[in-house]
């Protein structure tokens, strides 16, 4: 089965009232909720980095570093979220960046190409690779995060950016 798992042998066949189940709407208080908590992440004030540095031509291949004013007690490299899609950049992230720089954390908040913009695969993947280079030019240590669709990057990054050949 081409990008998901095949049946687990010896599993009882799904039912047709599981596949019902599966299909209900969310609560009124479901949808409200996620609408907040989008909201609570995207209305917030954009922070502005200390520096920009290019990892490519094309105009996503930016990061933003957010440094600590004093000492540095660690290093990571970030990977926005959001549907994969153009519409979604790493802004939304940057008020987590600068909390965690005035931390003592050293952030590098990496953009890449994105579905509607340039990207999609293997572009998406190329720039992820690229990111993990240039965050960090003198190639110590960093923890590598992602949120959403850039924690879905992050674990393929930590698997050693393999793809199967069935894909």
């Amino acid at each position: 089965m081409r990008g998901g798992c095949g049946p687990v042998p010896g599993a009882p066949e799904p039912s047709a009232a599981a596949g019902a189940a599966d299909a209900e709407q969310p609560s009124a208080a479901d949808l409200a909720a996620a609408r907040a908590e989008e909201a609570g992440l995207l209305d917030l004030a954009p922070r502005p980095p200390q520096r920009t540095d290019r990892y490519g031509p094309h105009p996503s291949q930016i990061i933003d570093h957010y440094l600590p004013s004093g000492r540095t007690v660690g290093r990571v490299t970030v990977l926005h979220g959001g549907f994969w899609r153009e519409a979604y950049d790493r802004t939304h992230l940057s008020p987590f960046a600068a909390a965690l720089a005035e931390r003592g954390v050293a952030v590098a908040l990496a953009e890449y190409r994105r579905v509607g913009g340039g990207g999609g695969w293997p572009e998406t993947f190329d720039d992820v690779r690229a990111v993990l280079t240039a965050a960090w030019p003198d190639g110590r240590p960093a923890v590598l995060f992602g949120h959403s669709a850039g924690g879905h990057l992050a674990l393929w990054a930590a698997s050693g950016g393999r793809v199967p050949e069935s894909s």
